[in-house]
């Protein structure tokens, strides 16, 4: 290939991965508002089957045969239920009961996955690391979490900690499933994104007829009906996609770098529209996160 032709992939490469960053940014928001407007678990339902439905399309128009989608290792599957489907159906059901000033809390929560890989990757595939720098990320990171919540807030207990703890449940079942598709070293086509979410559509359906959501469904009207599709098409669907080809074929340092500004970005989409979620600390606590995940994460050596 020519060497312009070369730049000028490489440069669409990283717009989509661009492109998937800001999407991925847009997920928090997505599910707090899904969540009021028909409940978060029929809410879940409706846009990762959106979700799975883009996924097959975009693999099809890139020639790859439907069976593909379903032949994955068993390990696979069984660590994808847990960090794909049963992660996801947790964190919406955190975004979805929690009350309004605590929903940026739960966003900030679910982002200290990048810390929870740092970690679980020293123990499970035993990843060497410079210490200080590490734990300086890992500390930042936490540090993040504790301003965030406000220092007249921290020593009160929250009005209702059950989505706190799921939103940090879930981030660290999400670091798991990362962290062993490295040590299994599974190629990312066989990453089962359209049969992970095929499961959390039916997980999620079945949560949403336990908790009675689905008889007490209101109408679908033009704002639910913008979130379904601009959920399930954007952050599930084309965000894994142009992700893969960012990931593959991208500026891979320059995307991995602006990966860790999703937490500022997702704080500041949460602030403009739950205005109540705002806290004075907030987005200071998700600089804090960013960049205790990106110390972390960039002190990989040798030297212990």
């Amino acid at each position: 290939m020519p060497a312009h032709l070369e730049r000028n992939e490489k440069k669409m490469a990283t717009i989509a991965a661009v492109g998937s960053i800001l999407l991925w940014c847009a997920s928090g928001v997505c599910f707090a508002r899904g969540a009021r407007l028909l409940g978060p678990m029929a809410y879940l339902t409706l846009m990762t089957a959106t979700g799975v439905i883009t996924v097959v399309l975009l693999q099809r128009f890139r020639g790859q045969p439907f069976a593909d989608l379903l032949r994955l290792p068993l390990r696979v599957m069984v660590a994808g239920f847990w960090g794909v489907a049963f992660y996801t159906v947790i964190l919406a059901l955190a975004f979805g009961i929690a009350p309004e000033r605590a929903i940026g809390q739960v966003n900030l929560l679910n982002y200290l996955w990048p810390v929870w890989i740092v970690l679980l990757s020293a123990v499970l595939i035993r990843e060497k690391r410079r210490l200080l720098p590490t734990a300086a990320g890992v500390l930042l990171g936490f540090a993040g979490i504790v301003v965030a919540r406000g220092p007249a807030e921290l020593l009160r207990a929250p009005e209702n900690p059950l989505p706190l703890f799921l939103a940090l449940l879930g981030g660290f079942l999400w670091a798991c499933y990362s962290v062993l598709l490295r040590r299994w070293r599974i190629p990312a086509k066989q990453g089962g994104t359209a049969f992970h979410f095929t499961l959390c559509a039916l997980m999620a359906a079945a949560v949403a007829a336990i908790r009675g959501e689905w008889q007490s469904l209101p109408p679908v009207g033009a704002e639910a009906l913008f979130w379904i599709l601009f959920g399930g098409i954007g952050p599930v669907g084309l965000a894994y996609h142009w992700w893969e080809i960012g990931v593959k074929r991208g500026n891979v340092p320059l995307i991995s770098t602006l990966a860790y500004f999703i937490p500022i970005g997702s704080t500041l989409l949460i602030g403009l529209l739950f205005r109540e979620a705002m806290g004075s600390g907030l987005l200071f606590g998700a600089v804090l996160i960013a960049a205790g995940a990106w110390l972390a994460g960039r002190t990989q050596g040798s030297k212990g």
